[in-house]
């Protein structure tokens, strides 16, 4: 898939250098699941890339003017019954953040996720203080559907997470 700012392709091999560069950034990981806490290796990111399940779809994002990596996205948990799904993205490094990446990201998946997959609901959760990427999200067009208070272990505390979606209906997506 390509947008005017991000090409997303398959992970390959390579990519796991990039990935670990990426995710031993505390502001990178700052947001994301517990799985980017813990040292994370070229084998973790080699198994990450190799990994294989059904229930999901996983693209590497590179900047289109130059090529660069720039992060992963993907979908999860996908519901072919219900027809919804769960959309997922870190970018690093923070350089990369502020220019729209994320947020063209968000947009061909989402549609990727309803025009190719037959999804109706696309949904995500964030953490609390995650405000840079909550703007993303609702420029892409998702809306706050819940919160979810004191849901996560977070520094030392417990954090609320709050869900959003976007829906197949939606003029953004329907077009």
């Amino acid at each position: 898939m390509t947008g005017r700012l991000v090409r997303l392709r398959a992970l390959r091999p390579e990519d796991a250098e990039d990935i670990v560069r990426n995710v031993a950034d505390p502001e990178v990981v700052e947001f994301l699941d517990n799985w980017a806490w813990r040292p994370y290796s070229a084998e973790d990111a080699r198994e990450f890339i190799d990994r294989r399940d059904p229930s999901e779809m996983r693209w590497a994002i590179d900047r289109l003017e130059d090529g660069r990596f720039l992060g992963v996205s993907g979908l999860r948990h996908l519901d072919f019954r219900n027809r919804n799904c769960h959309w997922g993205i870190w970018l690093g490094p923070p350089q990369s953040w502020g220019h729209g990446y994320g947020t063209e990201t968000c947009r061909l998946i989402t549609r990727f996720a309803f025009r190719q997959l037959g999804m109706e609901k696309v949904y995500l959760a964030f953490y609390e203080g995650n405000e840079r990427g909550r703007r993303a999200y609702e420029k892409a067009g998702y809306r706050l559907e819940g919160t979810l208070p004191r849901d996560a272990w977070r520094d030392g505390r417990l954090v609320t997470s709050y869900l959003m979606a976007a829906y197949r209906d939606d003029p953004l997506y329907s077009e």
